[in-house]
């Protein structure tokens, strides 16, 4: 089943597009803001912005590796072969998760060391194991895989490309940034430090050296890890909860 599963993962040019994508949108970005940034002004954890096109590169993979054999109707000769729904979903979302990270990582240590080398040629110096960075920048890939696997879970809820794409987009980068700032001033902040971008923006900043305050709208590092991890459990549970009580028109 993994076999199976790994094949069709590395035989479409979708896969290859979106790594492809996310790789030298976090690492250029990195590099842009490396020559771009005042020498007395950089902040490391600024090379990590890069990973907005990771998420969504990311989240459009996750979307594509199972919409898109909903879409051909592939998926029916899957389930076919293995009538077991749930152990086909979670070897798609195994072997995608597995993946994620592992490239989310590669490409999160590449854009800080990037940054970290053309900011020194620049006489701007900073290190990995200062001020905890090396926790920031295992937060940064971890949450851009997250985000890639809860593309997979809207691709397996909705099981049309074009729809789960849109959805994606629409929940990630519209609907938690206008959604919340509507909210009475009571609940607004901790539906902020919830969404998904500043989530993923406290797993991405030293513990040490950003104190926290109300108006950040930012969890802690651990708090938001906890979310995240929380977030991801959601976000593989739901498919596996669906799948057996759909048709795969």
């Amino acid at each position: 089943m993994i076999r199976s599963e790994w094949i069709k993962l590395w035989s479409v040019r979708s896969t290859w597009c979106a790594l492809y994508v996310a790789a030298v949108g976090t690492i250029g970005l990195a590099a842009t803001y490396a020559l771009v940034a005042k020498p007395g002004e950089v902040e490391p954890t600024n090379a990590l912005q890069g990973a907005v096109f990771g998420q969504l590169a990311f989240g459009v993979l996750g979307v594509l590796v199972v919409s898109s054999e909903y879409t051909t109707g592939l998926i029916r000769t899957t389930f076919a072969t293995v009538p077991r729904r749930r152990v086909v979903i979670a070897a798609k979302a195994g072997l995608l998760f597995a993946v994620l990270v592992v490239v989310g990582e590669v490409v999160s240590f590449a854009a800080f060391f990037t940054a970290q080398i053309l900011c020194g040629r620049r006489g701007a110096h900073f290190s990995l194991a200062a001020h905890d960075m090396v926790f920031s920048v295992l937060g940064c890939g971890f949450y851009m895989a997250f985000v890639g696997m809860f593309g997979f879970c809207v691709g397996v809820v909705l099981q049309r490309t074009t729809a789960a794409v849109a959805t994606f987009v629409g929940i990630v980068f519209v609907g938690m940034g206008v959604i919340p700032a509507l909210l009475p001033d009571g609940v607004r902040a901790e539906a902020v430090r919830l969404t998904f971008t500043k989530v993923g923006e406290a797993m991405a900043t030293p513990a040490r050296t950003t104190p926290r305050s109300a108006a950040d709208y930012v969890l802690g590092a651990g708090a938001a890890w906890g979310v995240c991890l929380l977030y991801l459990a959601v976000s593989v549970a739901v498919p596996l909860l669906i799948v057996t009580r759909r048709d795969t028109n």
